[in-house]
């Protein structure tokens, strides 16, 4: 009986936030400020339904992001849609917080200016591991100054809110990833070191076959290994499933679809590989925050 009274409690479950609530009204983007003043830390983790990037300029702390991790100047972490992250400790830290609407990365026709280039099959699992948040990004001082200065451009875009601001913002959003993909491609990221050739072909296979009906069994038989080797080696580099990397480029192109297209819900579930609409819903629900109906009548409202 004792035994059971002292019993940790349960931790709460993570806070859901969304793109409006982190004050971007109604906005694809938004950009804030991170002073260096010591604040209170949520009691909970959070999961955003939008992604947030993390450029620090000066001091340091802790957070968790799948794992702890220091937080030191100069670094750039990006936390994914979905994916759950408390701070831990933000000590000293000043910099800004980028949070943007997933489809931003996923649909060009959204980006003014993007070069219109075919994508490189080796270069799948470089946006795969980016666009999960896998990689800390900790540049040269000449390109973390143009990082730096391109975000600051985007903030004042966003705060004085002149005629055609929200063009000129994701205008120099697209300089903004367009850095952060140049760095990707011209150093080996810092975490995780390096990925073995098994998992970058498998990632590869997975985000080119996503549509279709996939399971680890096939994944495995494509790069040649037993699929108990290929769960175990690709959790272990990445810390996600086939399952995971699976759902979150299904879940990309359900968003690019409900946004530039006028199919159905149950439609674009078939399309996205999900045959049970039901599921499908439960699945986008739970990695942004409302259904896929919600999601499009939000981002297609006028203003948005």
């Amino acid at each position: 009986m004792l035994q059971d009274m002292r019993r940790t409690p349960r931790p709460l479950p993570p806070h859901v936030l969304t793109l409006d609530e982190f004050g971007a009204v109604g906005l694809p983007l938004r950009v804030v400020r991170v002073s260096g003043q010591r604040r209170a830390l949520p009691p909970r983790p959070l999961v955003s339904t939008f992604f947030m990037v993390f450029v620090l300029t000066a001091g340091r702390g802790r957070g968790r992001h799948l794992e702890e991790v220091d937080l030191h100047a100069g670094d750039i972490h990006l936390v994914p849609a979905g994916v759950e992250h408390q701070p831990l400790d933000v000590g000293d830290l000043e910099g800004w917080i980028v949070g943007f609407d997933p489809t931003l990365l996923s649909s060009s026709e959204r980006l003014p200016g993007r070069p219109r280039i075919q994508r490189e099959a080796k270069d799948a699992p470089v946006r795969s591991l980016f666009l999960r948040g896998l990689l800390r990004l900790r540049p040269g001082q000449a390109r973390r100054q143009r990082i730096e200065r391109l975000v600051a451009e985007m903030e004042a875009e966003l705060r004085e809110a002149q005629w055609g601001a929200e063009n000129a913002a994701l205008a120099l959003f697209t300089l903004l990833t367009t850095e952060f993909m140049r760095e990707l491609q011209e150093h080996a990221p810092l975490a995780p070191p390096m990925l073995s050739g098994l998992v970058q072909h498998a990632l590869g296979f997975i985000e080119a076959h996503c549509l279709e009906s996939l399971s680890l069994q096939d994944v495995a038989a494509a790069v040649g290994r037993t699929p108990s080797h290929l769960a175990n080696t690709i959790r272990r580099e990445t810390g996600l499933t086939v399952g995971d990397w699976l759902r979150v480029h299904r879940m990309a192109e359900a968003r690019r679809r409900l946004l530039e297209t006028d199919a159905s819900i149950e439609t674009i579930a078939d399309q996205v590989g999900y045959a049970d609409v039901t599921h499908f819903i439960r699945t986008f629900r739970r990695a942004q925050g409302m259904t896929p109906r919600a999601f499009r009548e939000r981002r297609r409202r006028p203003g948005a």
